[in-house]
C-alpha cells in the first residue's frame, strides 16, 4: 500500500499514556487521531484525539464506527480483544503491528513458542493448565521458579514465586486456577530492553540498548545507553532485530531482555512503545512514538540513535501528601516533565515521568533521581 500522508487519520486501540504520546506525535506531523478506549471516558489519549470512542472492544457497532473513521490502526496496549482487527480486515484498513503479533504477545505460552521457533533464547519454562502440571513443571525445572498467568499479566500482576515444592498448591490457588507458564528464575546481571521499529519495506531501526531498574515489578528507572560491553550491546540489538524479523513486524516492538553470564535471554515482548523508551522523546531525533507513527503510516523511519539519557517514573505514591511541587522540575533546564493527564493518583499508578539528557549515562541517572526526590521535599 502507498504511504499514508499527513491529513489521514490514525486509529489507536487503547486510551492510556502510550496512546497519548503517540497522539502528540501524530498531531505534530499533521495526522488526525481517533482513539478506541473499550469503555473508559476522558482517557489520557482520548483527551488529545479528534474523537474518543468509548464503546466496548467487542461491540460490533462501536468497532464499525471506529474502523470507518480511520485509515490505519495501531495499538497502545496489547491486552485487548482482537475483534477490531477482523473488522478492519473486512474494511481493508491496515492494522500495524498485525493482530497475529498482538495475539502472540497476549499469551506467554504462544510468545515463548514463537521465540523458541525463531531460535531466540528464553529462560527454561513449562506450560501448566492443571495443579498436577504445575507440580510436574516445578519438579522438572527445579526451584526457584515463577508461575505466571498465561494471559493478561503485567507489572508483576498475575505471578507467584515458588521456592519450595510445598508452595505449589498455594500458588495455584492464588493464581485462581488459570492456565500458566512456569519459568526458571534467572540469575541476571541486569535487565535490558531494546525498542525496535520495522517499516513496511523491512527497514529496521532501534534506539540502542536501555538498562532498566524495577521496584515492586514496576519500571522505576531507565538509562540509555546501558552500561554494558560493546559485545553485549551488539548481541542485545541483534536479538531484538531477529525478533522483529521473525514476527514479520511492521510497527514498534519492545524486547525485554536479561543479561546473564550465559548470554542474552528474552524475558517478554510488547508490540508497541514501552515505558523504557520514554527517554527517546528528548534523546532521539525520532522518538519511539514517532517511529510508531512512521511505521504505521508506511513512511520512512527516522533516526533513533539516542544521546545519553535517563528516565524516572512518577507513580501515584508521590501524591500521597498532595500534589508534588512540579515547580522544582520546571526550574531545572536539563530535566523534562511529562504528566499523563490522569486524575486519580493511586499508589503504583503511572502518572508521568521525568527525563534528563546529558553527556554521560552515569551523570544523567544521578540527576534525574535527585530531581524526582526533590519533588516531595516539602
Amino acid at each position: 500500500m502507498s504511504p499514508l500522508p499527513p491529513g489521514t487519520t490514525i486509529g489507536i486501540v487503547g486510551g492510556g499514556q502510550l496512546g497519548r504520546m503517540l497522539a502528540q506525535s501524530a498531531r505534530q506531523h499533521g495526522y488526525g487521531v481517533v482513539v478506541l478506549t473499550g469503555g473508559a471516558k476522558d482517557t489520557p489519549a482520548g483527551l488529545l484525539a479528534d474523537e474518543e470512542i468509548t464503546g466496548d472492544f467487542t461491540d460490533p457497532v462501536t468497532l464499525a464506527r471506529f474502523v470507518d473513521r480511520v485509515d490505519v490502526i495501531t495499538w497502545e496496549f496489547e491486552n485487548v480483544d482482537l475483534q477490531v482487527a477482523a473488522v478492519a480486515a473486512e474494511a481493508g484498513v491496515p492494522v500495524r503491528p498485525s493482530a497475529a503479533i498482538v495475539a502472540v504477545a497476549q499469551d506467554r505460552k504462544l510468545e515463548k513458542l514463537a521465540l523458541s521457533a525463531a531460535g531466540i533464547a528464553v529462560a527454561p519454562w513449562r506450560p501448566a493448565a492443571t495443579l498436577q502440571e504445575v507440580a510436574d513443571a516445578v519438579a522438572e525445572l527445579g526451584v526457584p521458579v515463577i508461575a505466571k498467568v498465561a494471559r493478561f499479566g503485567y507489572d508483576g500482576k498475575g505471578q507467584v514465586r515458588i521456592d519450595d515444592g510445598a508452595q505449589v498448591e498455594a500458588a495455584w490457588e492464588t493464581l485462581d486456577h488459570q492456565r500458566l507458564v512456569v519459568e526458571s528464575v534467572i540469575a541476571f546481571e541486569r535487565e535490558l530492553s531494546v525498542v525496535v521499529a520495522r517499516g513496511i519495506d523491512g527497514t529496521i531501526v532501534d534506539h540502542g540498548v536501555m538498562e532498566n531498574e524495577h521496584v515492586n515489578h514496576i519500571l522505576d528507572l531507565t538509562i540509555v545507553p546501558a552500561e554494558v560491553s560493546d559485545l553485549t550491546a551488539a548481541a542485545a540489538r541483534q536479538v531484538a532485530h531477529d525478533t522483529a524479523i521473525a514476527l514479520d513486524l511492521v510497527g514498534v516492538l519492545c524486547v525485554e531482555l536479561f543479561d546473564t553470564a550465559e548470554g542474552i535471554l528474552v524475558n517478554e515482548i510488547a508490540p508497541r512503545p514501552h515505558n523504557s523508551g520514554h527517554c527517546t522523546i528528548e534523546a532521539a531525533l525520532a522518538s519511539q512514538f514517532e517511529q510508531q507513527l512512521r511505521a504505521a503510516t508506511g513512511m520512512p523511519l527516522g533516526d533513533g540513535a539516542c544521546r545519553p539519557a535517563a528516565m524516572a517514573q512518577l507513580l501515584g505514591d508521590l501524591w500521597a501528601d498532595g500534589a508534588p511541587d512540579f515547580g522544582r522540575v520546571l526550574a531545572e533546564p536539563d530535566v523534562h516533565l511529562h504528566l499523563y493527564g490522569k486524575g486519580d493518583a493511586r499508589p503504583g499508578r503511572k502518572m508521568g515521568h521525568l527525563t534528563c539528557v546529558g553527556d554521560d549515562a552515569t551523570s544523567v541517572r544521578q540527576r534525574v533521581g535527585d530531581v524526582r526526590a526533590a519533588l516531595t521535599g516539602r
